[in-house]
């Protein structure tokens, strides 16, 4: 029953988010009363380069009241969006495109380098507080289609893309072909090692889970790309589904990577529960469970605020900020684990794995927050693509290392708890050579 009610609320909120998607083949309605609410009424932003930017437009009528899309860089948005003088606001636009027909078409100022600008609708009605005089004038109700293009390689404006974006599904297309080969090559002996269920198959099985939910996701992220290279939009559902997949990886390993810092699988069981049982008595695998189910709320209540919808952009919102924030306190709980742990371990092979399994561990959690704070030096524009390329990159080397302590006969061969059933063996060039 529990289960369900959890599919329940998640259907409802992949289908509640759906409703505010905001790709960059832009449908909605231009509003009078909304533009006079909010002092113009803001449309979408995009990161426009080169010399033949555009933005082209399908309207059901003209209007009246003068329609005008206003563009505003980001740096002078920033400023404007605050500001309470309507007609202040209005001026501070860099420039404006007047609506007269149904269809029709603007170019983007060039500036040597990209600029992200932002695109507000107003009319004559936005800054009046008397008008529109009805029945003489009536408040516009325009329904819209924007979409905003780049120029491609030879100058033609046919790019949906961002210059946020621009560069992203070559990488997912490249990630998942990755993980394509890796699966080809290593799924038979991991298949044959988790069919001996010996000393790693809970944490392999675990740690397969985790990689398998990556790899499903950047498969989704690619279909979704690939479509929005086509048309600006995408499929919005494959893309949220995957920003799911990708929250249930990271409970995944953050489950597995603070319970082995507690010592899972380094002590003596007698059976495949006992040390889970043992483990669920523990304070700190408490705090965990209440920290993943902080993650995946802030991951909804994240994609809730930004409209935009992207993985890993936790500098544009509060969301993303107490994720970061959250990133860094799961380091650390999971520092004093491994610390407490060590602490009382006398094996000097065990604190050699323990060093080895500490590094990967490190690297998984201090990704996110180590490039979020990095990505400041950079330009805005910049910054997302650094994030989520070097998160995604930076996560996967980081299993990949762990499936080498743990699969490889090394370290773990001595530590398990249950090694002593495999003839033990220290390997000069340990971390290569994988079970047989």
């Amino acid at each position: 029953m529990a289960i369900a009610d959890f599919l329940w609320v998640f259907i409802w909120c992949i289908n509640h988010l759906m409703l505010h998607i905001d790709a960059k083949t832009v449908h909605g309605i231009f509003s009078t009363d909304v533009s006079k609410r909010d002092k113009g009424q803001y449309i979408t932003t995009f990161c426009f380069h080169g010399d033949t930017p555009e933005i082209r437009y399908k309207l059901n009528t003209s209007g009246q009241g003068f329609p005008k899309l206003l563009f505003y860089l980001d740096e002078t948005w920033q400023e404007a969006k605050d500001q309470t003088d309507c007609t202040r606001k209005t001026e501070n636009a860099k420039f404006g495109h007047e609506i007269t027909h149904k269809t029709g078409n603007q170019t983007i100022s060039h500036f040597v380098r990209p600029k992200i600008w932002h695109i507000v609708y107003t009319d004559s009605y936005t800054c009046s507080e008397s008008r529109p005089l009805t029945p003489l004038e009536q408040p516009n109700i325009i329904e819209y289609e924007l979409k905003l293009l780049n120029p491609d390689s030879i100058g033609n404006p046919t790019n949906h893309f961002s210059d946020e974006e621009i560069g992203l599904l070559g990488f997912y297309q490249l990630l998942t072909l990755l993980y394509f080969i890796l699966a080809c090559i290593y799924t038979p002996k991991l298949l044959q090692t988790l069919s001996k269920q010996r000393s790693m198959y809970l944490v392999t099985r675990l740690l397969t889970g985790a990689m398998g939910l990556q790899a499903m996701g950047a498969l989704m992220m690619t279909f979704h790309l690939h479509n929005y290279s086509k048309d600006g939009i995408g499929m919005p559902g494959l893309q949220l589904l995957a920003e799911f997949l990708d929250v249930l990886s990271q409970f995944t390993m953050l489950y597995m990577l603070l319970s082995l810092s507690l010592g899972w699988t380094l002590g003596v069981v007698t059976s495949k529960t006992s040390h889970l049982d043992a483990l669920k008595k523990r304070p700190a695998v408490q705090v965990v469970g209440v920290l993943g189910l902080l993650q995946g709320l802030l991951f909804l209540w994240e994609q809730y605020e930004d409209r935009d919808h992207t993985m890993y952009h936790a500098h544009r919102s509060i969301a993303g900020v107490v994720l970061v924030l959250l990133r860094i306190l799961l380091a650390a709980l999971f520092a004093g684990n491994l610390y407490s742990t060590v602490s009382t371990e006398r094996s000097t092979l065990k604190r050699q794995f323990y060093s080895s399994f500490a590094k990967s561990c490190m690297l998984w959690f201090l990704c996110y927050p180590v490039l979020v704070i990095a990505s400041w030096v950079f330009a805005t524009y910049l910054r997302y693509k650094f994030i989520t390329m070097g998160v995604v990159f930076c996560q996967s080397v980081a299993v990949i290392m762990l499936y080498r302590l743990f699969l490889a006969r090394s370290l773990y061969w001595e530590v398990s708890a249950l090694s002593s059933s495999l003839p033990l063996r220290m390997d000069k060039n340990f971390g290569i050579k994988l079970y047989s």
